[in-house]
Formats: structure tokens, sequence, C-alpha cells
């Protein structure tokens, strides 16, 4: 792809060299979720609408091929298959795995917690020192009965190790991947990390699918520009993403703007609206700290007010998952936790988050099972 001018130098000024255009974190005023800059795309709207991918933006130099030393592409993994089925029949719940421990034993339980899922999603949480691979953390949750996506960022490996990591992951039998950009490091608590950036969120996509997962993506409705985010998602799509999980918004009705945007685009794709599972006032500072993300007000009214916040927060991300699901395009439900890790009192295993993300799944299904039973019914 040979963007127009304004946008190589924009990628060139990007401190995560996006190409495609800008990432998920740019603050409403414009801000790169670097601090104390303004994000290099932002004031090219405009020309973002001309982006397209093609095949040839992750094409192999030459001497990969005649080496040998290339991902070549693999037959569709039976596991992808299985979950594509599940995406396109509706009423996906995926979450992401909200605990911080890097004990295997931890994980493990957790995967067994949250086996009744549609996925779980074993990511990179943002300056997280003690963590293991998304990879380690994949077995660890199908060896005890989920099913993953394993979350993959470009934050800290090249293209190189990215290859290596879907190699592992397809071998695996994993269902498939999130790919993500990442957080820059001078956005989290690790700002002296050299980052990488070698690929961004649309190539590593057409990467892992040609290694024969399944790939989703993540987009933000909210982030500016609020025009180009659905043209965006498109862009992934056609790199090989079939999934898009929405970001935490917390605007139901910039939701039904977005995802009918997504269906009038060249390449529509099924969106899972993220919806937060909170369980304290702690948590929902942490949660809304992270880089463009905006939490419902009246769930986190709900929580700080409550006498038992563990169940208001259940009972309040149940009741706006259930409206986000009654908007066309929406095709299931993505659960985000955070752990009260650190906080006076809190469960440092993170088990609890765990236990709420179950139990507000449990409710999302038995209530998206009796609407079924009523509309065979009538």
């Amino acid at each position: 792809m040979t963007a127009p001018l304004p946008l190589r130098d924009a990628t060139q000024r990007c401190p995560k060299s996006m190409v495609y255009g800008p990432c998920g974190g740019v603050t409403l005023d414009g801000g790169c979720e670097v601090p104390g800059i303004r994000c290099s795309f932002v004031d090219h709207a405009a020309a973002l609408n001309g982006l397209a991918f093609s095949p040839d933006d992750v094409q192999a130099p030459a001497a990969a091929y005649d080496s040998g030393d290339m991902l070549h592409a693999r037959p569709r993994t039976a596991a992808a298959d299985e979950f594509a089925v599940l995406v396109e029949a509706g009423g996906v719940i995926t979450a992401d795995l909200p605990i911080r421990s890097a004990d295997p034993a931890v994980i493990t339980e957790a995967g067994a917690r949250l086996r009744e899922l549609t996925a779980v999603i074993a990511g990179e949480p943002p300056g997280l020192r003690d963590a293991l691979s998304p990879t380690h953390k994949a077995l660890l949750l199908t060896t005890a009965g989920s099913r993953v996506l394993a979350g993959l960022t470009c934050r800290d490996r090249n293209r190189v190790a990215l290859e290596g990591e879907l190699a592992a992951l397809a071998d695996l039998g994993v269902s498939g991947v999130l790919a993500v950009t990442g957080d820059h490091p001078a956005s989290t608590a690790l700002p002296q990390a050299r980052p990488v950036f070698d690929l961004d969120a649309t190539r590593l996509a057409a990467l892992a699918r040609r290694a024969g997962l399944f790939v989703a993506v993540a987009e933000q409705p909210t982030a500016p520009p609020v025009e180009y985010r659905p043209t965006r998602l498109a862009v992934k799509a056609r790199a090989g993403a079939e999934l898009g999980i929405l970001n935490l918004c917390g605007d139901i009705s910039a939701i039904t703007r977005f995802t009918a945007a997504v269906a009038a685009t060249a390449a529509p794709i099924h969106v899972l609206a993220s919806v937060p599972v909170v369980i304290s006032a702690a948590a929902a500072r942490r949660l809304a700290a992270l880089p463009g993300a905006a939490l419902p007000a009246d769930i986190v009214a709900a929580v700080t007010s409550a006498d038992d916040p563990v169940e208001a927060g259940i009972r309040s991300a149940v009741a706006w998952a259930r409206r986000a699901l009654t908007i066309p395009g929406v095709a299931g439900i993505h659960l985000s936790a955070i752990s009260d890790h650190g906080t006076a009192g809190a469960d440092a295993s993170g088990l609890a988050a765990v236990d709420a993300v179950a139990t507000t799944a449990a409710r999302l299904r038995a209530g998206i099972a009796s609407r079924a039973d009523e509309a065979g019914a009538a």
C-alpha cells in the first residue's frame, strides 16, 4: 500500500508507527496515548478513507522464501472453524482473563471457572512485569476446558517472534487470536520499556489468518476521528479479521451508530460490544484508566453507592449487555473486568473477578435462552 504523503509522514511521527490510521488510544481532544503529544493522524481524517490493505503489505522478503524462514499458509484449524460457526450463530459471550497472577495454578483454576463462556481472551496486560506469555496462558486455559482466543500485541515482538507465537498457538489448537497493536509503554506503568511495533494489528491479523487461526481485532467507536473508525475495522476485515471486539466506550448510541456504519462498508464484520463487570470503586478507576476506555456512568454509580458492590456490578453489567444485544450488528458481548489487586482487603488471586464474570455470563446466557424459547413458541 502506498499512502498519501501526509499519511506517510503521520506514520513516521506516530510513536507506534501505525500504517492504517490511528490506534484506539486517541483521546477525545485528539491527543496521543503517549502523554504530551497530539495524534499524528487525527488532522488528516479525510485522507484516511483512501487507505486499503493489500496482501503485499505482509509479503515476506525474497530471502525468506529462499531460506524457508517464512510463515507458510496453513489450512484452517478445526478449532478456528468451530469458533467461526459459534460467531455466525450469535449470542457469543467472551471475556478478558481478569487476573494479574502468573501462578499457573491460579490461571488453570480461572480457566475451569470460565469454561462455559464462548471464549476467554488470554491477552497481555499493559505494564505487567510478572506475567506468562499468551501462548503459555492459552495452554493452561485450554487444559482447564476453556475455549481460548490468545491476545497478541505488536508492542514487544517483531514479525519473526509474532510468527513463532502464531505457529505455536495453531499447534496448541486454540480457537484463534485477538490481534492488537498494543499500548505504548509510555502510557503504562513501564514507560522505560523499549517498544517494538514492527507490525500493527492489521498486518498481524493477516499473518494470523495465514496461520489458520480465527482472527478477532479491536476497535474504539468513540476515538477520533470517529467517522473513520468503521472504515478502519473494515480494513482489518479485508486483511483477515472475522470479528471486531469494541473497546469500552460507555455509550449505547455510539455503538448503534458504529455498527450501522460498519454494515454499510464493503467488508462488514460481526461485532461484540464490551461491557464492564465492575466489582468495586477501585476496579472502576483501573478500568477507566486504560487507554481509550470509558465506562457507563450508570454502572459506576450503581457500584460505588451499593452495599454489595459485586452484586450491583453484575446486575448492572447484565442490564447494559441486554440493551447492547438489541443493537443490529451486535453478535454478542465481551465482558471486561479487572481485579482489585493492590487494594486493601482485595483478593490477590483475582478469582473474585473471575467469579463475577462467570456469574454475569451465566445470567446473560439464561436470558438469551429464555428469549429464544419465547421466540420459538411464538
